[in-house]
């Protein structure tokens, strides 16, 4: 290998290696390097784990091994199962189809999958290919099938350990002392959803994704482990709130938090959960619902207007309805809501914008207490006490999940499949485990092999 620079060049502020010099270097160093690993490889499987003797040959082929720096070809060996060992087989394997079974090295499937669920797909190929000896060949195309694989295969690893989540499941009850002030002692799932763009003609124009964030503590303190599930069947979600929960030190015991909008979609969680379970409305979605409500009472109040003579005392029953909800009172705020809306029906014969809507606000208002009447709490008394009141943590991570990639400033078109796997690879990249779950071996060393056999490890005598 040989790197030519000009003596004109250098006049030009063109001084040390380029990237094209230092792709060029990478490139012949990591054919050297992946071609002795591969051999070394293929010549300790060659030697049978039984009776410690060479496997036969099968053929020789050649094999293209996609890396960081570029393709490397290397020679491919077959060989057979040994013949004293396994009588009666005749079979053959591939040594290098174990370590590098995708044809391309799990830290170029890492990163594919990290810059394709970070930034569009053709602006990951771009990168790619301007800091990396990348060949053609590796185009938005490739990077959206390395992405969407490594989402299946991270799903699968998920489902498999949900299996044992599932044991969780019985209603168990607390056991651990109640101590006062202990924030900690809660867990907490902060779930919402969020809407994505569908790519199938025949459904919808959007569907749902599940986001939560799972953790425990109280305000200020770290929100715990993200899980997203395309899913939203009731045991879906419940295996995967089970599966985040474990992460943070769930185990069957303990208080258990659901905090959401009321959305049907997601009552069903807190139904499916191990007792003692609580399901709490989001105070932020209550406080909107009488936020106009307040603005279009002090506008009238301000006003002072024919229907201030008729409702002198407008302003001041909204915000004592407001007092009342915060404090968890819903059977008087209920009854107070229905005496307010008797008055606004009693004087809507006045032609005032102002008063039809604000009765329309609040039979909505009316409908959502109703509705959710059983997860409406004394909010004032869990946020003295330092404890969550509303669903921040699931706005953000619908937000920093969802929203940047799929939503906002995208024009895209997704299919619920590719969606989902995109978002476990972001999940996973949140959660700083993707890189762990990618480097699981492929398969478990052999024990019982002598270490006369065992090889060295690569270019140790180069060094």
């Amino acid at each position: 290998m040989r790197i030519t620079k000009s003596w004109e060049s250098l006049f030009d502020g063109d001084l040390g290696l380029s990237i094209n010099d230092g792709k060029k270097i990478m490139v012949v160093l990591q054919s050297a390097v992946v071609a002795h690993e591969a051999e070394t490889y293929s010549l300790f499987r060659r030697v049978c784990p039984d009776c410690h003797t060479f496997r036969p040959v099968k053929d020789y082929t050649t094999r293209q091994i996609r890396t960081v720096f570029g393709t490397v070809k290397v020679r491919n060996p077959r060989w057979m199962l040994c013949r004293e060992c396994h009588l009666g087989i005749d079979a053959a394997f591939a040594p290098l189809n174990e370590i590098c079974p995708d044809r391309a090295t799990p830290e170029l499937m890492e990163l594919t999958a990290r810059l394709g669920s970070t930034m569009p797909y053709r602006q990951a190929a771009k990168v790619l290919a301007e800091f990396l000896p990348i060949e053609p060949t590796e185009t938005h195309a490739t990077v959206r099938k390395r992405t969407i694989r490594i989402g299946e295969r991270l799903d699968d690893q998920i489902m498999r350990e949900t299996w044992k989540a599932r044991d969780q499941a019985d209603d168990r009850h607390q056991l651990e002392m109640q101590l006062p002030g202990d924030r900690r002692k809660e867990f907490v799932i902060s779930i919402d959803t969020a809407h994505v763009r569908s790519a199938e003609r025949n459904s919808a124009r959007n569907f749902e994704l599940v986001v939560a964030r799972c953790g425990r503590g109280g305000r200020g303190e770290p929100g715990g482990r993200y899980f997203v599930t395309g899913s939203t069947a009731q045991h879906a979600i419940r295996d995967r709130a089970l599966h985040a929960l474990e992460g943070v030190g769930y185990r069957g015991f303990g208080d258990v938090t659901v905090i959401s909008d009321g959305a049907e979609i997601l009552k069903r969680l807190p139904r499916a959960m191990p007792k003692p379970t609580t399901h709490i409305i989001d105070w932020f979605h209550i406080a909107m619902k009488i936020q106009p409500m307040q603005q279009i009472a002090d506008h009238i109040v301000r006003s002072r207007t024919r229907p201030f003579a008729i409702l002198p005392t407008i302003g001041r029953d909204i915000r004592a309805e407001k007092w009342r909800l915060w404090h968890g009172r819903v059977d008087r705020a209920i009854r107070d809501l229905e005496r307010l809306l008797a008055k606004l029906q009693g004087s809507r014969q006045v032609s005032e914008f102002s008063i039809a809507r604000l009765h329309s606000l609040g039979v909505q208002l009316l409908t959502y207490i109703r509705s959710n009447r059983g997860a409406i709490v004394d909010y004032g008394k869990r946020h003295r006490a330092g404890l969550r009141v509303a669903t921040t943590l699931a706005e953000s991570a619908v937000n920093s999940l969802v929203g940047k990639r799929m939503v906002k400033k995208q024009q895209m078109r997704w299919s619920l499949h590719g969606a989902n796997m995109l978002m476990q690879v972001r999940t996973a990249e949140a959660n700083g485990e993707l890189r762990d779950r990618l480097r699981a071996p492929f398969r478990q060393p052999e024990a019982n092999v002598l270490p006369l056999f065992k090889p060295k490890p690569p270019l140790l005598h180069a060094a």
